[in-house]
């Protein structure tokens, strides 16, 4: 998960810089100027992203170091929602690795305690993880967001839960 959220932090990072040179070159007229002026005026976006960026992965690392860890516990560092429903019969935790959409990377598959550990590499929901746990009667589905954009977007949470759960029915 740590490839996956270096991955979001470049992209946001990269976005918010031209942004703020915009914004910067927009408001302060720096287009006027000469070059040097305008490479000076750089210095403070740039900073201003890198130390951004720098807490974001520092805040980022123990949660994807969790995800990439074998513990199958539910966390507690976070809003975690439960889902259950009824299961097919005859459903083992390898055929449902297997049935998985790609965009579902699976971290760890527990046979002993009957969990799955994944995460959703679309990256509208990288800051969702599931813990899938497989009962006798039912399936319960643990959505864990990691990270602030997740926890305030409800619904792209329960579309991306629905998804998960369509293959388990």
């Amino acid at each position: 998960m740590k490839k996956y959220i270096r991955k979001y932090l470049l992209i946001v990072a990269s976005v918010m810089w031209v942004l703020l040179i915009l914004l910067g070159a927009i408001l302060f007229n720096w287009f006027d100027q000469g070059i040097d002026v305008f490479l000076s005026k750089l210095v403070f976006p740039t900073l201003l992203i890198i130390i951004t960026s720098l807490v974001q992965w520092m805040v980022s690392k123990p949660i994807a170091e969790y995800m990439d860890s074998p513990n199958m516990e539910v966390p507690d560092f976070s809003v975690v929602k439960n889902h259950k429903l009824q299961h097919k019969k005859g459903l083992s935790l390898e055929d449902l690795a297997k049935s998985l959409p790609k965009r579902f990377v699976v971290s760890h598959i527990d046979t002993e305690s009957k969990k799955i550990k994944l995460y959703d590499k679309n990256i509208w929901q990288w800051g969702i993880g599931y813990i899938i746990e497989m009962r006798p009667e039912e399936t319960i589905v643990f959505s864990i967001p990691f990270s602030s954009h997740a926890i305030g977007a409800e619904r792209v949470r329960e579309k991306s839960v629905a998804q998960l759960m369509a293959c388990l029915v």
